[in-house]
């Protein structure tokens, strides 16, 4: 059948309109296309938590802090054990006094006598059987050759008190009563030469009588 206008017209316009949807599709294809590549990119990673807590972290030393121990109730009662007893100082310094005066002697023309010049000074400063027995002393062997070897040298016999404590062992003192150690350093000075010192130490037992303390005995001699 020939075709008429009307329906030629009609094709054209269907032609139009589906070259226009065409047209449409393909806009929004490309518009999908073109937006798609951001929309569907992978996103950029997320901070690691880690890695950001990381970074504002201080450094810590690898030198680990010392703390002080507080001291427990065993060592301080091992401290108050091991503390050294304190002699009362008027019992120190009879203490003192009488081993200087025991220990020092002097062998120069017209000084001391004999040896036993010093038990006499040494017994200012005793009490009971002891002081007399220092006011009777005679030396025996020994201190008689080391007199007449002072003697010859003219030696002068000095001594200082290093230490006065309570002795290994011993009680602590009472009010009355009571031990003492003294160390003590000896200086044997020649007229001429050189000079020579040694240490030596003397366990003393002493008591207060009348208000003074006294030296009462010499418990390791």
């Amino acid at each position: 059948m020939p075709e008429t206008d009307d329906r030629r017209a009609r094709r054209g316009t269907f032609a139009l309109f589906t070259a226009a949807a065409a047209l449409g599709v393909l806009g929004v294809a490309l518009l999908l296309t073109g937006s798609g590549g951001s929309e569907h990119a992978e996103p950029p990673a997320a901070p690691n938590s880690s890695s950001h807590h990381a970074g504002s972290r201080r450094a810590v030393s690898s030198t680990p802090r010392t703390t002080a121990s507080r001291p427990t109730a065993e060592t301080s009662q091992t401290s108050l054990a091991e503390a050294p007893v304190s002699l009362p100082a008027p019992m120190q310094k009879a203490a003192r006094d009488f081993t200087i005066a025991w220990a020092s002697h002097d062998a120069r023309p017209g000084r001391d006598t004999s040896y036993d010049d010093a038990s006499s000074r040494a017994a200012a400063y005793t009490a009971g059987d002891l002081a007399a027995d220092l006011r009777a002393r005679r030396s025996g062997t020994a201190a008689g050759q080391q007199w007449r070897e002072w003697t010859e040298r003219r030696v002068q016999v000095t001594c200082s008190v290093v230490q006065v404590s309570l002795p290994d062992g011993a009680p602590a003192p009472t009010r009355d009563g009571g031990f003492a150690r003294v160390i003590y350093r000896v200086t044997e000075k020649p007229t001429s030469g050189p000079s020579t010192e040694s240490v030596a130490n003397v366990a003393l037992k002493l008591r207060r009588e009348g208000g003074t303390w006294r030296v009462v005995g010499l418990p390791d001699a």
